[in-house]
Order: structure tokens, then C-alpha cells, then sequence
């Protein structure tokens, strides 16, 4: 009898520890399935992350191609409607009603500016001036350097321009150059006077911004200035 029960004890600690290793397999075997889930899910959701950029990327370069060729097919019809609308704009500037200066003036930053080059005779420099007291104007007072590079950038259309009488002169008092609006002539910006001597009392302007002073009684061109 003992023998017996020695066995049956032994036959059940036998049972019970493969019942435990069974649950650890179990419980192994769980952990391993949800593991390999996880990297499954993590795989596909990346997969579907990388699926979805490359898709805007190509959805982004595809709107880039079309705009693009979108651009290249409008742009004749730019320069057609261009072309037409030229001789419209050109018609309209003509019209006095539309301009804001009188024919054969130029406008630049609200000023109209008359250079007389090719279209009078050369005058005097108080000849110049009466001219552009008659048409509500004085002889061009440069009042900064972008104005004087406005005027020079015009004479350079004209290469046999020899000088350009201005508003500025020492008639009054000699040595004190003035301009017409009675500003000195360091008011506005550095200018230098060069050949200033007692019988020149007249100021013309040349390439490069320079200005010399000339006998008032030569003859010249001359820039007539005015609101526009």
C-alpha cells in the first residue's frame, strides 16, 4: 500500500509540473503571437504613412506640371493681348484728357520736364528762362541726386548734348550761387560750381552730374520743370 501511494504521489507531482510547463508555453506563446502583431500593425501603418506621402508628393508634382503647362500655353495669348492693348495705351496718352503733361514734356515723379534739345533753338540762359516762364515752368531746380539722375539718364539719349542750362546762378551776388527758388546751392545736395569766375554767372549741367558756371550770353539747350 505504501508503495502504491509513493507512486500515485509521484504520478501526480509529474502531472502537475508538465501542467505548469504547459502554462508557461502558453503564456510564451501569447507573448511571442502579440509581439508579432504589433510589428505587423507597426509594418502595415508605416507601409500606409509611406504610401500616403508618396501619393502627395506625386499629387504636388503633378499639380506643378499642369500649372506649369498651363503657363506655357496662356503665355502667347499674354503677349497677343499685350500687343493689342500697346496701340490703346499709346492712343490714350496722346489724349490731353489723359495726360498728366503737356505734348513733347516728360512726367517723372509728379514733375513734367521740358528738354529742348531737337525740338528749339538754342538760347541764352535768360532766354531759357523766359521760355519756361511762359509755359508755367522754371529752368530745372535739382533738388536730390536721384532728380539729377533722371535728368542725366535723358541726355544721354542725346549724345551732342554740350550742356543743359539749369536754375542756378550767381547773378545776384558773385561767389553766392543761387538757385530760382532762391535756395543755396548746397541746400539740396552737395554741388560743386567749377570754372566760376566774375564774368560766368550762369550754372550748366553736364555728363556725369557735373555743373560749371558759363557765360550767361552762350547759347544752349536748356530743362524747363513744372507740377505735373
Amino acid at each position: 500500500m505504501n508503495v502504491e501511494r509513493h507512486l500515485d504521489n509521484e504520478a501526480k507531482r509529474e502531472a502537475s509540473a508538465d501542467a505548469g510547463t504547459c502554462q508557461t508555453c502558453r503564456v510564451a506563446a501569447g507573448a511571442a503571437a502579440a509581439t508579432a502583431t504589433m510589428i505587423l500593425v507597426t509594418g502595415v501603418f508605416l507601409a500606409l504613412v509611406l504610401c500616403m506621402v508618396w501619393r502627395a508628393a506625386a499629387d504636388v508634382d503633378q499639380t506643378l506640371k499642369t500649372s506649369g503647362e498651363q503657363l506655357t500655353e496662356q503665355l502667347p495669348q499674354c503677349h497677343k493681348e499685350q500687343h493689342d492693348l500697346n496701340p490703346v495705351l499709346h492712343t490714350a496718352t496722346r489724349d490731353p484728357r489723359c495726360s498728366l503733361c503737356p505734348g513733347s514734356w516728360l512726367w517723372w515723379s509728379g514733375h513734367c520736364y521740358f528738354f529742348s534739345v531737337g525740338l528749339q533753338e538754342n538760347r541764352q540762359w535768360g532766354e531759357s528762362v523766359e521760355f519756361c516762364q511762359l509755359h508755367n515752368s522754371s529752368l530745372a531746380v535739382i533738388k536730390d541726386s536721384a532728380e539729377m539722375k533722371f535728368i542725366q539718364a535723358v541726355m544721354q539719349r542725346f549724345p551732342r548734348f554740350p550742356f543743359l542750362w539749369v536754375g542756378l546762378t550767381d547773378s545776384q551776388e558773385e561767389g553766392q550761387w543761387l538757385w530760382l527758388d532762391r535756395m543755396d546751392v548746397q541746400h539740396y545736395m552737395p554741388v560743386t560750381v567749377q570754372w566760376d569766375a566774375d564774368h560766368r554767372d550762369c550754372a550748366d549741367l553736364r555728363g556725369g552730374g557735373s555743373v560749371f558756371a558759363a557765360d550767361c550770353d552762350a547759347y544752349g539747350p536748356w530743362v524747363c520743370k513744372r507740377e505735373s
